[in-house]
């Protein structure tokens, strides 16, 4: 692979239009400094390592314009905070172990205010147009067999780019042979490389039919909302501990909960202020400290319990406790 280094946002800037489009550096950490490997033995395809400080990117209408690109790009986040991604009108955080796909045709920005390492393989129209519509969308790329085997291949082709190309022709100068023209590093790389779009494909497809409602998801979602239910007072209730439990990540459990109309962490609020207001106008409740009250339901202090209960029911819980016993 091919390593680039730069020690300013000027140097990064003129790294990324080479290896990427056109795009401009909006800022760059005080201390910026980034390195790049970049394939070159996929003749089709090129997948980039980057390793970075913070900083921002973004490809404006102008440099659309300017510079017409015809390619397909999958950021995969590996390390390092989240960071704000706005593409084709849709603004979403892309955090680690997440990817997105981005259509170099149209404007993005990318915000990372933490340093990060990225995976971005680009894809030539031609092979993964079928990709198109799933511009600007999150996939998770963490966990399911599906993602091992996307990330399997990735790693794959860095290690052919690394090693396959020149070990298989000195092996084959050394053994007095030709390694035949079909089974070049080239081509088989080409060959894993339009494999990995057909996976990214069908994980774009199964995410979209889990988004849609199938009856699938309508179980996992009763199944998280038992869960809550069943635990609501516990402090470390949170929409991962939920995912953990279903066996899904934090990502998809947003997913099933947006038909309800809810977050995770909101349906999670929304049940134990239930339990809130129910404690608050029982008898053997009429002189527990407010404190006791939001902890029984769940809220670790008196201040979150009390502000999440007068944005819910328009009083803080004593004012309200005062009114069912006095009305």
């Amino acid at each position: 692979m091919k390593e680039f280094h730069a020690g300013s946002s000027d140097a990064w800037e003129a790294i990324c239009v080479e290896q990427f489009q056109l795009c401009r550096i909006d800022w760059a950490a005080s201390s910026f400094g980034a390195g790049l490997r970049a394939t070159t033995t996929i003749p089709n395809f090129s997948l980039q390592l980057l390793t970075s400080g913070a900083f921002g990117v973004s490809r404006t209408p102008l440099h659309a314009r300017r510079h017409e690109s015809d390619d397909l790009m999958v950021v995969l986040q590996h390390g390092g905070d989240a960071g704000l991604v706005e593409h084709k009108g849709v603004r979403t955080e892309l955090g680690a172990g997440e990817g997105i796909l981005i259509d170099t045709r149209f404007p993005y920005v990318f915000d990372f205010r933490s340093p990060v390492r990225q995976t971005v393989l680009k894809l030539p129209r031609n092979a993964a147009g079928r990709l198109e519509k799933a511009a600007g969308r999150i996939i998770p790329l963490a966990d399911g067999p599906s993602a091992r085997v996307f990330n399997t291949i990735i790693s794959e082709l860095v290690r052919m780019d690394d090693h396959g190309s020149v070990d298989g022709d000195q092996a084959g100068q050394k053994a007095g042979r030709l390694r035949p023209e079909t089974s070049t590093p080239g081509a088989e790389a080409n060959v894993i490389a339009t494999a990995a779009i057909d996976i990214l494909a069908a994980m774009y497809a199964a995410d979209q039919g889990a988004s849609s409602g199938s009856p699938g998801h309508e179980a996992l979602l009763r199944s998280a909302q038992d869960f809550i239910r069943s635990r609501f007072w516990d402090v470390e209730m949170t929409p991962a501990l939920v995912a953990g439990h279903l066996g899904i990540s934090p990502r998809f459990l947003s997913q099933i909960f947006e038909r309800s109309g809810h977050s995770p962490a909101a349906y999670i609020r929304q049940v134990r202020l239930e339990q809130a207001e129910r404690l608050l106008r029982h008898p053997s409740q009429r002189d527990a400290a407010i404190f006791d009250v939001g902890l029984r339901v769940g809220f670790p202090d008196a201040t979150t319990f009390t502000r999440a209960f007068r944005r819910a029911y328009g009083v803080v819980p004593s004012e309200y406790r005062a009114v069912a016993f006095h009305p």
